[in-house]
């Protein structure tokens, strides 16, 4: 039996896609969030009302323009960087909780195109991130959640990020960990709460021999860091030697 062509294979999965982004918009219309605009959730004009996150180192949490790890901060379990779109609040928080709790998959789709034209225009501030994203060698990965979360949610928001920014540099991103406990909503609990709450939730999904150099680590809310550090934790001790984060928003 002969195989199909790769290219009507492809232009029958578009046609399919189209055909059913049309009938979502149809019977399913996008409003923005702020505006109630129909026809997407974050409008041109609502997104200029939306703060931009200041830099941070991602220890000490002070002030860096380039989202670098300050010099004095260095320890080997630490992000080498971090960059944060949005201050966590407002529409930016919104968006984030639509997400996550009415499952609007289409709303991290949205918020990587606004994402890009804010690093477009400001190339200079995201140089540090760009340069290390763009190497090589360097591979995307998430803030995993556990087998019931995705299942509830039916995706995984920092998956969905990283697949959509892992676009424009042709990178899928591998399952480089696994979360292997359930743990508590952080939202409720304190900064050290926190942190013992994701300790040691997370495992490597590969031989500390085939462990890629340079990683960039996806999430959606970077509140107190701790997901996100215990990720790094993990992925360093597996072998890696450089993680940059990359997050939507960041609690000011």
């Amino acid at each position: 039996m002969p195989k199909p062509c790769s290219t009507s294979y492809k232009m029958h999965s578009n046609l399919l896609k189209k055909t059913k982004e049309v009938f979502l918009d149809i019977f399913f219309p996008k409003f923005c969030l702020g505006c109630k605009k129909e026809g997407e959730y974050l409008c041109s004009k609502c997104l200029l009302f939306v703060s931009e996150a200041s830099f941070i180192c991602p220890v000490c949490q002070k002030s860096e323009y380039f989202g670098r790890r300050h010099q004095k901060c260095k320890r080997k379990d630490n992000l080498d960087g971090l960059v944060a779109m949005w201050d966590y609040e407002g529409l930016a928080k919104k968006l984030v909780h639509e997400t996550k709790y009415k499952s609007l998959i289409e709303i991290p789709q949205e918020m990587t195109e606004c994402a890009l034209r804010v690093i477009k225009e400001d190339e200079n501030r995201f140089s540090e991130f760009l340069s290390f994203f763009f190497q090589e060698e360097a591979v995307l990965s998430f803030v995993p959640l556990s087998r019931k979360k995705k299942n509830e949610r039916g995706f995984n928001q920092a998956e969905e990020i990283a697949k959509n920014i892992g676009i424009i540099a042709s990178k899928k991103p591998p399952l480089l960990l696994r979360k292997t406990k359930e743990t508590k909503q952080q939202i409720t609990l304190s900064k050290e709460e926190r942190l013992q709450n994701v300790k040691g939730s997370f495992v490597c999904n590969f031989k500390k021999k085939e462990a890629p150099q340079r990683v960039v680590i996806f999430d959606d809310v970077w509140t107190s860091g701790a997901t996100m550090k215990e990720c790094v934790k993990t992925l360093k001790k597996g072998g890696v030697k450089e993680v940059w984060g990359f997050v939507f928003c960041k609690v000011a």
